[in-house]
């Protein structure tokens, strides 16, 4: 949905940061250049966005870009509405940047939560690492598949949804409601890599979320997530804005969390106050 922004008797629609990224479908959350307006937001430089290129006045006006909180349903719906696309794209710049921290020995095996077909995937592969992606639309991974011909890969059902698997099963990608993943189904992995996942579950769904994404790690494992907070009161829409407090608290970890990038969005957004941070729960 579009951010609502309201200021004195004036509502102001800007498209989100994330639904761009989404529109042409090429890099899920990551933004490399895409036809419907140029997002710095998920290469961690300065947050360069100009959605006016947008993809129509009419579509702007779709019930669907109104709605406040989305579900698997609506993430379904947006996808059908954009074509699929064959670029491969760049990894995510805060991958690069921080895979250090994220990941401070390779190869190891890292998730990537509601992955799309962004281009980290392939990325991570090729260094190495075993990959794991969760994501709610078999069109998009279909897409990913096909836009690496050379990744021979399998297709399994599972009680809850699919699998896609490599060859060598080191890059699978589960097709399903990410909150109906029994606990402790995905094994174990050294590093999550949470890109605009956890503000973008629905909010009644996201400590089913976080507890799901718990089971997922070891006492010396890395989390690493992307974060927006602190929007002006009033102002609605996704991703969700999600306090320190609240973070810390849903979560439930003793775990240190690390900071390491806090950035003003505010003017991107129109808005008086919003920020972007990315943060880690390391081990104490």
């Amino acid at each position: 949905m579009m951010m609502m922004c309201v200021a004195g008797n004036v509502t102001v629609y800007t498209l989100p940061l994330y639904l761009s990224l989404f529109l042409t479908m090429s890099e899920h959350h990551h933004a490399h250049g895409h036809s419907h307006g140029q997002c710095d937001h998920a290469h961690g430089g300065p947050v360069q966005c100009d959605h006016s290129a947008g993809v129509g006045g009419a579509e702007f006006d779709d019930p669907l870009f109104q709605k406040q909180d989305w579900g698997v349903e609506d993430w379904l719906e947006m996808y059908e509405k954009f074509p699929d696309s064959n670029e491969k794209g760049q990894p995510s710049k805060v991958l690069v940047k921080y895979l250090k921290e994220i990941l401070p020995s390779e190869p190891g095996r890292v998730l990537l939560p509601l992955c799309g077909k962004s281009p980290d995937l392939r990325w991570l592969y090729d260094r190495g690492n075993t990959v794991v992606g969760i994501e709610c639309s078999e069109k998009v991974v279909k897409n990913f598949f096909e836009t690496y011909p050379d990744l021979k890969h399998t297709v399994h059902d599972l009680p809850y949804g699919k699998v896609y698997k490599s060859e060598d099963e080191r890059l699978q990608v589960y097709i399903c409601n990410v909150i109906h993943i029994p606990e402790g189904e995905l094994g174990e992995f050294d590093a999550v890599f949470d890109w605009a996942a956890y503000t973008a579950i629905n909010t009644k769904e996201r400590q089913k979320y976080v507890d799901i994404m718990k089971s997922c790690m070891r006492s010396d494992s890395r989390y690493f997530l992307e974060v927006c907070h602190d929007l002006e009161e009033g102002a609605k829409g996704t991703p969700n804005s999600i306090s320190f407090r609240t973070i810390k608290l849903e979560f439930g970890w003793d775990r240190k969390m690390k900071f390491l990038e806090t950035k003003d969005i505010s003017d991107e957004w129109n808005v008086k106050s919003f920020f972007n941070t990315f943060l880690m729960f390391v081990p104490n």
